[in-house]
């Protein structure tokens, strides 16, 4: 505005010639012209054009283009609905919307204010709204992305590891902890884990729709599992699940998972664990000191703001933590052992009960089994490792004759399935299968020690490949192994189906004999 005054000035100075106008700014006489029309459409004497405020100057020098650009903005936004329709069909692209909204208007927007406008219109239909949020109401609920991982140190195998993330949105106090899966029972024990983290009860859960939580989607009234509808009478608290493909119905955790990342993802990226144990110590350190680490924008920390606002408003933890207790039944084995098929492991029970019916209770963390109604034996239930077919037996239920007999032999199920697993998988499963091939494991061992010392003669490579090829013919024995590595059969790249070498002797003919 301010040049256009410096034209009207030098206009009005140089005695109302466009000409010298022009030439002394330097600028075209059709300009000069344009803009004292407009100032003389309102007023005769263009001095009382110059001295409005600016405002009212604005105004009159751009009515006409400011009426002009208001219609062709009306008439462009009017089509933008239609367009974002568009948008979401296969194959349609703003390019070629451009192009059929300036064939219908040649003298339209180009291209790039085409696409920002549509922008700025698609991002007016999806605003946020800033949701105020009331201390101690609701705790949000998500899995991260990303996996954490320990090692077994006896295999080297690598475990992946669910994380998830609890937070307070009103002071966005966060918690986190690896679990084996998403199963119910883990998704389960990670809330009271949060729960015994935060030392109280909020009114309410919210997350997104886990199959280990909700059994069917609904916009208004969602069908929550059974095992959460039974943890949230345990802990009276309120089920709430965020709507579909609405991932700011919880927001703060949403941030919450982008701050686990660089709080506890990022600072141990380079160490190992050894157990799902010591990786949830690491978190939980590191979450210790996320928790205590001053906001940027406002006085106080995570921690802080929790412990002044939120813990007085929510109720105090019940005595025991909810449990997800299962129960089946097992015929206990002649060699005192039940099997648990959800996970696939034994577990010892006195050896007098050998023969009978048990009925086992098991929660996440132990085994109990029960001989008409009488509790027989108590484990600590193993933790997945990703091998099946583990033992857990303890010394008091075997009988005394096996049991001196391992005490002399100095060796066990665990050492065996140990020593194979760092050999290879293929030397595991086969001795697996030998220990399984008796009643009594420990007869078992003499043939375990002979497959080991074959690794030693043979190396372990070629122990490794006669293992797969004896797992391939549905068995393993110790025998089978040694006359494999004897005749060589696990240096053959290939061979036929079904076909059985012997090996040479003074009874096999070769082609000479056909000559």
């Amino acid at each position: 505005m301010d040049q256009i005054r410096n034209i009207l000035r030098n206009y009005v100075s140089s005695g109302y010639n466009v000409k010298v106008t022009s030439r002394v700014l330097g600028i075209s006489k059709n300009t000069v012209k344009e803009y004292v029309r407009r100032a003389q459409q309102s007023y005769s004497d263009i001095r009382e054009v110059l001295s409005l405020d600016d405002d009212l100057f604005h105004k009159l020098m751009y009515k006409e283009d400011v009426r002009k650009s208001d219609n062709r903005q009306k008439e462009f936004e009017e089509q933008c609905a239609g367009w974002l329709v568009e948008l979401g069909k296969v194959g349609v692209t703003r390019s070629l919307l451009w192009a059929e909204y300036r064939q219908d208007k040649p003298d339209g927007y180009g291209y790039s204010q085409f696409c920002e406008y549509l922008r700025q219109y698609a991002n007016r239909q999806n605003l946020t709204l800033t949701l105020e949020h009331r201390a101690g109401e609701v705790l949000m609920v998500d899995f991260a992305g990303k996996k954490m991982s320990w090692i077994d140190r006896s295999t080297g195998e690598k475990h992946d590891c669910e994380v998830l993330v609890t937070v307070l949105p009103f002071s966005q106090y966060s918690f986190c902890i690896a679990l084996p899966s998403q199963k119910i029972g883990d998704f389960i024990h990670g809330i009271n884990e949060a729960l015994r983290f935060i030392g109280a009860v909020p009114q309410s859960i919210l997350s997104d729709n886990l199959r280990s939580y909700v059994s069917k989607s609904e916009r208004y009234e969602p069908t929550f599992t059974q095992l959460c509808e039974q943890m949230g009478a345990h802990y009276q608290f309120d089920l709430q699940a965020a709507r579909v493909r609405h991932p700011r119905d919880k927001a703060s955790v949403e941030n919450g998972v982008g701050q686990i990342y660089r709080r506890i993802f990022a600072p141990l990226r380079n160490q190992e664990f050894y157990s799902i144990e010591q990786l949830n110590a690491a978190i939980l350190e590191q979450l210790y000191q996320h928790n205590e680490q001053a906001y940027q924008k406002k006085v106080g920390s995570r921690r802080s703001l929790f412990e002044q606002y939120e813990l007085p408003q929510m109720r105090p933890l019940p005595t025991d933590a909810f449990e997800v207790k299962k129960m089946t039944t097992a015929k206990i084995q002649r060699n005192y052992h039940i099997f648990l098929g959800e996970e696939k492991n034994f577990y010892s029970v006195p050896w007098q009960y050998a023969g009978k019916q048990s009925e086992v209770l098991y929660t996440h963390d132990t085994v109990e089994i029960y001989v008409a109604g009488k509790r027989i034996a108590t484990h600590h239930r193993l933790v997945p490792n990703g091998f099946d077919n583990r033992y857990q037996t303890r010394e008091e239920h075997m009988p005394q004759n096996h049991l001196e007999w391992r005490k002399s032999q100095g060796y066990d199920t665990a050492y065996f399935l140990s020593q194979a697993a760092l050999i290879g998988p293929h030397t595991h499963e086969a001795v697996r299968l030998i220990l399984q091939g008796r009643i009594h494991e420990a007869q078992t061992y003499n043939s375990c020690k002979g497959v080991l010392h074959l690794a030693k003669q043979y190396s372990n490579e070629r122990l490794e490949n006669a293992a797969k090829r004896s797992l391939n013919a549905g068995k393993a024995t110790y025998t089978m192994l040694k006359k494999i590595l004897q005749l060589n059969l696990d240096q053959l790249e290939r061979e036929e189906h079904n076909q059985l070498s012997f090996g040479f002797h003074e009874n096999v003919r070769g082609p000479q004999n056909y000559q």
